[in-house]
């Protein structure tokens, strides 16, 4: 039974194969071929302007373009003029520059995600480095992030606050 169908099938298959080669105009008589006449002007004895379009060709800029052949991972390291230790990038931004969008607090440890001024999003863990005046997250809660940062005070002795780095109140249509 099995090898009855498997040769019904190759049948079927060359049939179609033979069929669907075939041409479509093959009992079709040809078109004749048809004269065009063509009137030649007379050259006139005023020259005129020609005017050819030019094509424009499309230029790429790169200006303000990330590079397509760089490693999106490699993070541009600046040396900390203090410490000498290389800079995160979250640490080029003042904290009132990065927006908090979202938080994560359930088993293990709690995480934020906040977008750079850039455009760029970073994920903040506690002890994770932010801000330019040396600034680490202490505490991540549902609200904001907490983040210690120091300073020189007017006095020049080093100060150390406690900033919040808000989530935006829900807004919605009313």
């Amino acid at each position: 039974m099995e090898k009855r169908l498997i040769a019904y099938i190759i049948i079927i298959l060359m049939t179609f194969n033979v069929f669907g080669c075939s041409s479509d105009d093959a009992g079709s008589k040809p078109t004749p071929a048809v004269k065009k006449t063509v009137k030649k002007k007379k050259a006139s004895k005023v020259p005129v302007a020609t005017v050819e379009k030019e094509e424009v060709k499309y230029v790429y800029n790169p200006v303000g373009k990330r590079d397509p052949f760089e490693n999106p991972l490699k993070a541009i390291v600046e040396i900390s003029p203090e410490s000498g230790v290389p800079l995160t990038p979250l640490q080029k931004f003042d904290l009132g520059q990065l927006r908090l969008i979202g938080v994560i607090i359930g088993k293990g440890k709690p995480r934020a995600m906040v977008i750079a001024p850039d455009g760029k999003s970073f994920i903040l863990n506690v002890g994770t480095k932010v801000g330019k005046n040396d600034g680490a997250v202490i505490d991540i809660t549902t609200e904001a992030v907490l983040v210690k940062e120091k300073y020189y005070d007017f006095t020049g002795e080093i100060k150390s606050s406690i900033q919040e780095i808000m989530l935006p109140k829900k807004g919605g249509a009313k």
